[in-house]
């Protein structure tokens, strides 16, 4: 199938297309990175969102990339840890700036969107993927938020997309897991389960009969995922389901930490790696990760989500182990951090004298309810 691209030029990297219908395509072509947002995808994409929320012609929208190998495997961290490095902290501000907004249009959006989460969905690119109402994995899905291995933590709105999956959101955050088809679908982070071949897929929707659905264009695309979903048997996440809620009481963070990291003996291979994930992985992301989560069981908009992200970002981008986690993992690939050595396994020792602290009073009222300032 053929569609034709839109008057628009929004970016080199992004592919914008018209479908009949009232459909519109939207993918991200940067294969080499995997389709990592930089700034100016980020913003590229605000805009064609924007300008499609505002087009009474556009009925609904496809999103994708141009291969099959990802969806997005997340933000230009290289890149970002550079700006950090040449002393251009607001310049790597500027980044979540543009991708938070993204994200929140996304959560607000009046009008239908599809991503396809083929290959690696990980990182920003689960935060977009979260972000819309219809998320389609295939059996080559594999969806992380894996921050714990670069000094980052999961943003993107998965404070709140986390502490929504309760013990196991918590566990996927702590670890960096990667979730299979089956695991994604299970705890509602997927919609659907396609098998089918991508452009398969997308002829069925753009060809969906509008006139059909008095209850609405929603209904229409649900009906139609709902015709194409086939179930798969469960993954190594549901089979862990009994640990995961053992090991993560979300009570204390030592507690949680040393239960997680003693599963180095599972039997599950799956488990195993989660272990080490953490054990290798940045103590104050694992410390602040526990924190959001507290922070996102609490009733928050996506506004105040983001809000508190964004003070978030600023604070860990400055923290030394972003800096070296990135170095290790994605420029020397060494995979020997040297992160920052608390005092102690505390919140308390591994904050020290470095406090998250922002503007924002109900998370440093957390901050006071564990001890990590007072």
């Amino acid at each position: 199938m053929t569609y034709s691209p839109v008057s628009k030029q929004y970016h080199s990297d992004l592919i914008v297309e018209e479908a009949q219908n009232g459909w519109r395509i939207v993918r991200l072509n940067r294969p080499k990175s995997l389709h990592a947002l930089d700034e100016t995808i980020a913003s590229a994409l605000l805009e064609v969102f924007e300008d499609f929320h505002h087009d009474d012609n556009v009925k609904a929208i496809w999103f994708d990339s141009t291969t099959p190998k990802a969806f997005c495997a997340g933000g230009d961290v290289r890149k970002l840890r550079q700006l950090v490095i040449n002393d251009e902290v607001a310049t790597a501000n500027k980044f979540f700036e543009q991708e938070y907004a993204l994200d929140l249009l996304l959560h607000n959006y009046a009008k239908p969107v599809l991503v396809w989460g083929e290959g690696y969905v990980m990182g920003g690119g689960l935060g977009l993927f979260m972000a819309a109402p219809f998320r389609l994995v295939t059996p080559y899905s594999r969806l992380a938020m894996p921050e714990i291995n670069i000094g980052l933590y999961p943003d993107v709105g998965a404070t709140r997309f986390l502490a929504d999956r309760g013990a196991i959101g918590l566990f996927t955050g702590l670890t960096g897991s990667i979730m299979t088809a089956a695991g994604a679908y299970g705890i509602g982070w997927a919609t659907h389960i396609c098998d089918m071949q991508r452009d398969a897929v997308l002829h069925k929707m753009v060809n969906v009969d509008w006139e059909h659905y008095p209850a609405g264009d929603f209904r229409a695309i649900d009906d139609t995922l709902n015709s194409m979903h086939r179930p798969v048997g469960p993954g190594p996440l549901q089979n862990s389901l009994d640990v995961i809620h053992s090991v993560c009481r979300g009570v204390n963070f030592e507690h949680d930490y040393e239960a997680i990291v003693g599963l180095k003996d599972a039997r599950s291979d799956w488990l195993r790696q989660a272990s080490e994930n953490l054990q290798k992985g940045s103590p104050a992301t694992a410390a602040l990760t526990w924190l959001l989560w507290q922070w996102g069981k609490q009733v928050h908009s996506w506004n105040e989500v983001f809000e508190l992200e964004i003070q978030i970002s600023d604070w860990k981008i400055r923290h030394p182990d972003f800096v070296e986690g990135v170095r290790a993992r994605l420029v020397d690939k060494d995979l020997s951090p040297e992160w920052e050595k608390g005092t102690d396994l505390s919140l308390k020792g591994i904050f020290g004298n470095n406090p998250p602290v922002t503007q924002i009073d109900s998370w440093n009222a957390l901050l006071r309810q564990y001890g990590v300032i007072s």
